[in-house]
């Protein structure tokens, strides 16, 4: 794709008038909750936790601990998190206050929580949720080795090392990683129903996939088929439709990518490489088909509540996700058949970094020891793991035996796995679900552990962006502005690439580039 093409200047301002109503949307709905919100900055934050003697902490007190976790908040979660209440206010004099930052405020409001130095304890963090950035910034409290086995000792003595290892940011500890197997992103749920309803053939497919969400957007009228590419171009929410190339991302704010399999990882920009392309205008033609609202792009719709209420055809997620979907639908309305795909059966994966989620503790927390003994009790104490991920028993779900469950109609107050506990999953608590779909989960676990699962040379390479945090942050708003319309099918890729590309370059990409390959070059050298 070579010289400039300029860009209809009309479809750029329509664009951009989405993006600016989004961006205040996020910034203004607050509900009055914070009197203000300063910009990020790596400045102004209070100084940190420095350490009391160890195994001094006094719980005579009473304590509320404040908790941040992702995602849209269930309807029962107060009535579920009343219970875990009583059991930690009887084992460590401490109660627990969430707080819910939602998909569509999630990449805005959760820098600005450290920013602002607001007053919590413990928040879900990961390699794709702000872990390394906010390290950086003192955002987190350094977890020493004393102070984890002090007030976290069944945590340092089961955690496998492995997650310690990635963890580390610069040589020191930040958060406590969960500690599962995970291998199941980019899956897809769609409705045997109305595949049978067309006569299509079963989806084994991307091809499939596309036929059947364009033959449901023209023919179900009243119905949302799909509801679009993630509005978070953070290195792992890239469209289900991209797993096939087999490529990872080192930074999520930059178009940058390496082959998985490499035992030498050399980055390239994907802008420039023509599958990529090839998927940019099948996107592009999708939207044309109205396989998705025009104005996804700015949504504010939990697409997987829309899948589970009949509003959609069909959802993308991690296998966990989909799987839950397809037992609350089974419960709800066995008569949509829903059905799992994977679009990329013969692809490779790779596993999943355990610092793909896990906790971290404020670094001006109150109460951080405090906070580590109740994330302890939350990752071993069966009671409290059982309540957080699966709700409460007999309402939500009922056990199968000692490591297994079966959900009841309830749960959709509390879906399984629903409310945000990925930071404290641990293996031998977490219980398969019964049926079909737990089935369908150890299928696939055991065929990508087989077949598919490759172990990338960069699993715990960790970039220092301290020569390039300026660019970083440029090119990442370049992302939101020029390449999220493009993955929307809001602007056409012939027309939209080049400017990209442009923007990319002023940003200071070749700059980030040549960094970070030197550092990956210095990683693989070290570490052969």
């Amino acid at each position: 794709m070579k010289g400039r093409i300029k860009l209809n200047n009309a479809a750029w301002l329509s664009v951009m008038l989405l993006l600016m109503l989004s961006l205040l949307a996020s910034a203004c709905s607050d509900n009055g909750n914070r009197s203000a919100i300063v910009a990020p900055s790596d400045s102004g934050m209070s100084e940190p936790y420095a350490g009391g003697p160890p195994g001094t902490i006094d719980t005579s007190e009473p304590v509320t601990l404040k908790m941040v976790l992702l995602g849209p908040k269930p309807s029962d979660t107060d009535e579920v998190y009343a219970e875990v209440n009583k059991i930690l206010k009887e084992k460590i004099n401490a109660t627990i206050e969430l707080r819910f930052l939602d998909w569509n405020e999630f990449n805005q409001k959760y820098p600005l929580l450290f920013a602002a130095n607001e007053d919590f304890d413990l928040i879900f963090t990961g390699s794709w949720a702000f872990y390394q950035p906010t390290a950086r910034k003192d955002g987190f409290l350094e977890l020493t080795e004393d102070l984890i086995k002090t007030y976290a000792p069944t945590t340092w003595a089961k955690q496998d090392p492995l997650g310690w290892e990635q963890a580390r940011v610069d040589g020191k500890l930040y958060m406590v990683p969960h500690d599962h197997f995970d291998s199941g992103y980019n899956m897809a749920i769609v409705r045997g129903d109305l595949r049978e309803k067309y006569n299509l053939p079963e989806v084994k497919s991307q091809a499939d996939f596309v036929n059947y969400l364009s033959t449901v957007a023209k023919n179900e009228k009243g119905m949302t088929a799909f509801g679009g590419p993630s509005t978070n171009l953070n290195g792992l929410a890239l469209p289900i439709l991209f797993t096939d190339l087999e490529r990872l991302f080192v930074h999520g704010g930059v178009p940058l990518v390496y082959d998985m399999r490499s035992e030498h990882p050399k980055l390239s920009n994907y802008l420039e490489d023509p599958q990529y392309i090839e998927k940019l205008n099948l996107l592009y033609d999708m939207a044309r088909q109205g396989i998705w609202p025009k104005d996804a792009i700015v949504a504010k719709t939990d697409w997987l509540a829309a899948f589970k209420e009949g509003q959609t055809a069909a959802h993308s997620g991690n296998l966990l996700t989909m799987t839950g979907a397809m037992d609350a639908i089974m419960l709800a309305h066995p008569e949509w058949k829903p059905e799992i795909v994977d679009l990329a059966p013969d692809a490779k994966r790779y596993r999943f970094p355990l610092i793909g989620n896990g906790i971290g503790i404020h670094a001006t927390s109150k109460h951080p020891e405090l906070a580590l003994m109740a994330l302890d009790l939350l990752r071993y104490d069966k009671e409290l793991f059982d309540l957080t991920t699966y709700g409460i028993q007999g309402k939500h779900w009922e056990p199968v035996g000692d490591d297994k469950y079966r959900s009841l109609p309830g749960s959709t107050g509390y879906p399984p796995d629903g409310a945000c506990p990925w930071g404290w999953r641990t293996p031998e608590l977490y219980r398969q679900l019964e049926g079909p779909a737990g089935e369908m989960i150890q299928s696939y676990y055991a065929k990508w552990k087989a077949d598919t699962i490759v172990d990338i040379k960069l699993a715990t390479f960790v970039l220092d962006d301290t020569n390039i945090k300026n660019e970083l942050a440029a090119l990442a708003n370049v992302q939101n502005t020029y390449l999220l319309p493009i993955y929307h099918g809001l602007v056409k890729p012939e027309e939209g690439i080049p400017v990209a590309l442009e923007k990319l370059k002023q940003a200071g990409i070749d700059k980030v580039q040549a960094e970070m390959q030197k550092q990956i070059d210095a990683y693989v050298q070290n570490n052969p």
